[in-house]
């Protein structure tokens, strides 16, 4: 049996600099980001363009690399290869997702964006974003295990007509850095409900066509999502 107490523990003073500081400026960056990537990019283009700004603002360690994928790519493992010839369209989808360390403090956010009009693009770019809000507040009023919280997922994103990834998406610790020093247990294998302010709920759903897909990611907390400038 999982002991919550030894998976959970930490430091009480940098509590509050995961959640709120390294989170808001983990959000900037994923917004900064994303008004530079421009149409006729490689992600390999992009990937630099974003660590050069993360240099700009003094960051020095990441806990994982910048990972940003786009269209037929956005199916892809963060895991898998980066493709030389997957450049952005003028009409495309891509996601980003980020994981810097702001003194000593781990950040994690990601979210898709959408480059001209495709409405199957804007739909799952949406949808993400619902899983992920239905998700949380199923957490918030029900209090389910980890299992049972990507269970609850899993069967949300069946309904809308997506394929998810829990094989590899399954979210996981957040801390100062590193939170590997707590545990490698993802947040969907948790025997026991996930406390707030510790754990990064994540999704990665694909159409079923696997010809795109769409990613979202923030720190589980009580209050509402800080998520991204509307």
């Amino acid at each position: 049996m999982q002991n919550p107490f030894e998976l959970e523990k930490i430091n009480p003073d940098i509590v509050f600099d995961m959640a709120h500081t390294a989170r808001e400026k983990t959000w900037e960056a994923v917004e900064a980001i994303k008004s530079f990537i421009r149409p006729g990019m490689t992600e390999k283009e992009a990937i630099q363009k974003a660590n050069a700004y993360f240099a700009s603002q003094g960051v020095k360690k990441f806990w994982h690399k910048t990972h940003i994928r786009f269209g037929e790519s956005t199916v892809l493992s963060f895991n898998d290869p980066y493709r030389e010839h997957v450049v952005l369209q003028e009409t495309d989808i891509f996601y980003i997702d980020i994981g810097p360390v702001w003194d000593g403090v781990e950040g994690d956010c990601g979210d898709t964006f959408v480059m001209g009009e495709n409405p199957e693009f804007t739909r799952i770019k949406a949808d993400v974003k619902t899983i992920f809000e239905q998700t949380r507040d199923y957490w918030r009023a029900q209090k389910p295990s980890g299992v049972e919280l990507y269970q609850y997922a899993q069967d949300q994103t069946e309904k809308m007509g997506y394929l998810l990834h829990p094989a590899y998406v399954k979210g996981h610790r957040l801390s100062e850095f590193p939170h590997f020093a707590y545990t490698k247990i993802g947040t969907g294998d948790l025997e026991f409900s996930p406390a707030p302010d510790r754990w990064i709920l994540e999704f990665q759903i694909c159409d079923r066509s696997m010809k795109f897909g769409a990613f979202y990611e923030d720190l589980l907390d009580e209050k509402s999502s800080l998520g991204p400038p509307m």
